[in-house]
């Protein structure tokens, strides 16, 4: 597994990538948290639209992973709010099903991964400069 080096997202800086997971799959929002603990990245998981938002208002998000069917809501229009309160916010949209990922992509949010989807497929959706 590859570490990260040191991220400063900008205007607010910091020196770690902080990740929001939004994901009613417990074990994918556990498998996540996980992975981005390696790579000393802070995380939060939150399994609805309702606590995300909560959680997204709350703290500073670096990256958000949304998956497209929640309980409560729908991700797209979640990722939206995201991108609109915080435009340099980069959400990765997540789905098994290939139509969610098509309504994602549609929608102008480029960057989705069905799952289930290889670690090192997210990676190549980030900055290259962001991991090593």
């Amino acid at each position: 597994m590859h570490s990260p080096r040191g991220y400063a997202p900008g205007a607010g800086g910091g020196s770690f990538m902080r990740v929001l997971i939004v994901d009613d799959d417990m074990g994918m929002s556990q498998m996540l948290q996980s992975c981005f603990s390696r790579w000393d990245w802070a995380s939060d998981a939150s399994h609805t639209a309702a606590g995300a938002l909560d959680a997204f208002r709350q703290g500073r998000y670096d990256l958000a992973v949304c998956d497209v069917d929640l309980p409560d809501g729908n991700g797209i229009a979640l990722a939206r709010v995201f991108s609109a309160a915080k435009p340099g916010t980069r959400v990765v949209m997540v789905s098994g099903n290939p139509d969610n990922l098509k309504k994602a992509r549609d929608s102008g949010l480029s960057a989705c991964l069905r799952k289930p989807f290889d670690l090192d497929d997210l990676k190549n959706l980030l900055d290259p400069q962001e991991i090593r």
